[in-house]
């Protein structure tokens, strides 16, 4: 009964548009591919910042991990209307509308312009949501009867494409915590438990799909495989397609080696060692990356915090005999970083500018004459972008001002132009006005790395990536283990270590990289970044893509080809199936015929050329 008064609907308005005497929207073979990610409300007022604290943060990391493009609706800010919903052709402008508000958010929100989007074509996956309103109800073909707990097990119903691919040993099992009781009225429970449906399945109008997902809460759409591969699945269900990176990242290792260039090596008693020299590194560093194939980043310093003119100086000048009799010897290091740039196996990246806090000289400062046994030992000296020995934030100008300084002198010193900046010493500012990773997106860079966990960054958006890509600091004294990393499909494993560990032992790389999987490969940041700052748009007509990758986040591909591969859902892949013949066209170039006759067994794979001009890729049927 709901299906057929959806479909009345429809019909409906295609007549009220023929009786206005509108144009009406040519139908397209692709939905949009665009997300609208409606939330209940944001941390930040000026719907910048996405961190740890708001609720939809999960989601938003998955959706940018998948390079999925998406906007965000806030509830609490914003009204609903259909300049959000259609573009100025009349046309829709998402594919699919992810709704994570729960009631009372929309209390008083005129919803009915939902109704119209999913009848021309946007789906809409509805998770952990209590929806009350009458018109999500007719959309999801659901009401909402109350709150339960209860012990039994979950069990799939119907096969579905949506739970087709889910193993028994990802499930559950017993979920004990607070959940959504829904009764069907036209959806079919796909998932249940008892007598409660858990994940239910709908359809409002001919092309269009409502889903909802009764998760614990959004985090279990990230944290569990089994709710993350029922997130992906429905999400692909509502778009019919979703393009995503050819890579598997849960055989890729993200290396990072920290402080190149930072001065505390040549004067803290329990920091010191020789900077690594350009001998070691031709010799016990850039063969061993060859041997695997592998490029890293060396998280670089390039000021010299000196201690006997007062001034931040280039680390490079720098030869000279410590306190402790060590020979220092900066400007080997220099030429061996840019041997091992030079034979492909490094990337400069920033690590900051001083690795030390701005204000050197206050109380109780000054740094410069204090004590190295006494006050200059402390940490808080060392911490760039927060002021712990003072116990306040570092001053958003402040920390500008190092940022830029870094991106300056990498560029002076290497002819490099660094993608990502690591924090050095773990303190970092979190309030808006001085959050530092807002400086860094400010000032240019494509991601904020803080040890174990990052922040993607442009030039609107700041996002926590929290729970995608696990982490390890590794030092010469531990062996590795990768055997008890954890799962990580959606983002690689970083693995931090510092140039110290190649000082102190100098078989270090060769031991940590022997250590890995043989299956293991590493990713490196700028690769990783511009993966993520992809930009992907589907054409109007036709099976078509366009990947943009823009300046400077998407430098790596300037020179490197670019994988990536076309998932479909079931209608879509019949629906090409039915054609005799498929061709692909690369940058309007043929690029060979197609083979449709295992569409739904295997994703369709998409090669790019290299080059940072705006790429198309289309599948041609006749």
């Amino acid at each position: 009964m709901q299906l057929h008064m959806g479909r009345l609907l429809a019909v409906a308005w295609l007549v009220l548009c023929a009786i206005q005497g509108q144009a009406l929207p040519k139908p397209s073979v692709l939905k949009p591919y665009r997300v609208l990610v409606v939330v209940a409300g944001w941390g930040d007022p000026a719907s910048q910042v996405i961190g740890e604290k708001d609720a939809f943060q999960p989601v938003a990391a998955l959706l940018k991990a998948w390079s999925v493009p998406f906007d965000i609706l806030r509830l609490d800010q914003q009204t609903l209307g259909a300049s959000y919903l259609f573009d100025r052709s009349g046309a829709v402008r998402y594919g699919a509308m992810l709704w994570l508000a729960d009631m009372p958010s929309y209390a008083g929100k005129n919803l009915a312009v939902f109704t119209e989007a999913v009848q021309q074509g946007t789906s809409i996956i509805v998770a952990a949501s209590r929806f009350t309103d009458p018109v999500l109800e007719r959309i999801l073909g659901l009401h909402y009867k109350a709150d339960y707990r209860a012990p039994d097990p979950v069990l799939r119903g119907p096969v579905h494409f949506i739970t087709r691919e889910l193993m028994d040993d990802m499930k559950p099992g017993r979920e004990q915590s607070l959940h959504i009781w829904v009764e069907c009225r036209g959806a079919q429970a796909l998932i249940s438990q008892g007598r409660h449906p858990v994940l239910t399945v709908y359809q409002p109008s001919p092309d269009t799909a409502a889903v909802w997902v009764g998760a614990p809460d959004l985090r279990s759409l990230l944290d569990s495989p089994y709710w993350r591969n029922i997130f992906q699945r429905s999400l692909l269900w509502g778009l019919r397609y979703l393009v995503l990176p050819d890579v598997d990242y849960s055989r890729r290792v993200l290396v990072m080696i920290d402080d190149w260039g930072a001065a505390d090596k040549s004067f803290l008693s329990y920091w010191r060692y020789q900077t690594v020299t350009e001998e070691l590194i031709r010799d016990k560093v850039i063969p061993v990356l060859a041997h695997h194939h592998a490029v890293v980043s060396a998280n670089v310093v390039t000021g010299f915090v000196d201690r006997k003119t007062h001034r931040v100086i280039s680390p490079w000048d720098q030869k000279f005999t410590d306190d402790y009799g060590v020979e220092q010897d900066y400007a080997s290091t220099e030429r061996g970083l840019k041997a091992a740039v030079e034979a492909g196996v490094l990337e400069i990246q920033s690590h900051g500018w001083t690795h030390m806090q701005p204000d050197l000289d206050a109380p109780p400062g000054p740094w410069w004459t204090a004590d190295l046994d006494g006050e200059a030992s402390v940490g808080g000296w060392y911490e760039e972008f927060e002021d712990t020995r003072r116990g306040v934030e570092a001053p958003a100008l402040a920390q500008l001002f190092h940022l830029k300084r870094s991106l300056d002198y990498l560029r002076q010193d290497f002819g490099a132009r660094p993608l990502s900046v690591i924090i050095g010493g773990g303190g970092w500012s979190e309030s808006y006005q001085n959050h530092s990773a807002r400086m860094a997106a400010q000032a240019g860079f494509g991601l904020f790395d803080i040890n174990e966990d990052y922040f993607y960054l442009d030039r609107d958006l700041v996002l926590d990536m929290r729970g995608i890509s696990p982490a390890l600091g590794h030092q010469y004294d531990r062996d590795l283990h990768p055997e008890t990393w954890p799962q990580h499909p959606d983002g690689p494993f970083v693995l931090l270590f510092h140039d110290r560990d190649i000082s102190l032992q100098h078989d270090f790389i060769e031991r940590t990289f022997n250590a890995l999987p043989k299956d293991a490969m590493t990713l490196s940041m700028n690769h990783y970044v511009g993966l993520l700052h992809a930009q992907i748009t589907s054409a109007r007509e036709g099976i078509e893509f366009r990947f943009q990758y823009e300046e400077p986040y998407g430098a790596y591909f300037r020179n490197h080809s670019s994988p990536w591969r076309l998932l479909l859902a079931d209608p879509l892949a019949i629906k090409i199936k039915h054609s005799a013949v498929a061709s692909m066209i690369v940058d309007g170039r043929m690029a060979g015929p197609f083979d449709t006759s295992q569409l739904a067994e295997r994703p369709v794979p998409i090669q790019l050329p290299a080059g940072l001009e705006t790429h198309s890729w289309k599948l041609e049927l006749k």
